[in-house]
């Protein structure tokens, strides 16, 4: 029960953050503001948070990260194809990371605070499990091309998405074009038709 209260208050700590971020931006979030939005003292504040302001935001970085796989997950329940669903992937980033707050700290900010992480966030996990996952179905279903490494393919494809993420926060007008691509790519990685068969 100890623990169990103990994590809640972690999470509602993080809540607050993520509510400032998400209004004000990272210049918008401090100690105090954490503390007058979850409705805590300082005290209990740093009792979850030893390490202050940076460990919460990296808790807010991991929450962010969790926040865009489930969004693109919901979102991709609506796709027929593995194509339209990878797809959905890609507009999902390209969304979240337009936003001149959260989505700025997720894909700009967040990352230099948080440092060099191996196999990457939350976010970059679940992106690459879950492209991984499509891909690899796809192919057992015989609508990949047979030569394609759905592991390989899911690395590159989560790394370009997340590199379009930070071009889409820094230039959201611009950065519609990367779904356009990543459409391309798509197409490109189908099997080939059988004979008498054209590609839609």
């Amino acid at each position: 029960m100890r623990e169990q209260r103990r994590q809640r208050m972690r999470e509602d700590i993080v809540a607050a953050t993520l509510v400032l971020l998400e209004r004000d931006g990272l210049d918008g979030v401090s100690i105090e503001r954490i503390a007058a939005q979850a409705e805590m003292a300082r005290a209990t504040i740093y009792a979850h948070f030893p390490d202050g302001r940076d460990e919460m935001l990296r808790a807010a970085y991991d929450a962010a990260g969790r926040m865009l796989v489930n969004r693109a997950r919901a979102a991709s329940q609506g796709g027929a194809t593995w194509e339209e669903r990878i797809l959905t992937y890609a507009q999902t980033m390209i969304d979240f990371s337009r936003s001149p707050t959260l989505g700025s700290f997720y894909s700009v900010s967040g990352p230099s605070l948080i440092g060099f992480r191996e196999g990457g966030g939350e976010g970059s996990r679940g992106y690459r499990e879950d492209i991984r996952a499509e891909l690899t179905a796809a192919r057992e279903a015989g609508e990949l091309s047979p030569g394609a490494d759905p592991e390989a393919l899911a690395v590159l494809l989560s790394s370009s998405l997340r590199d379009a993420g930070i071009d889409a926060a820094r230039h959201p007008d611009s950065a519609v074009r990367y779904v356009d691509a990543v459409r391309y790519i798509l197409r490109g990685l189908r099997a080939a038709p059988p004979s008498g068969q054209e590609q839609s």
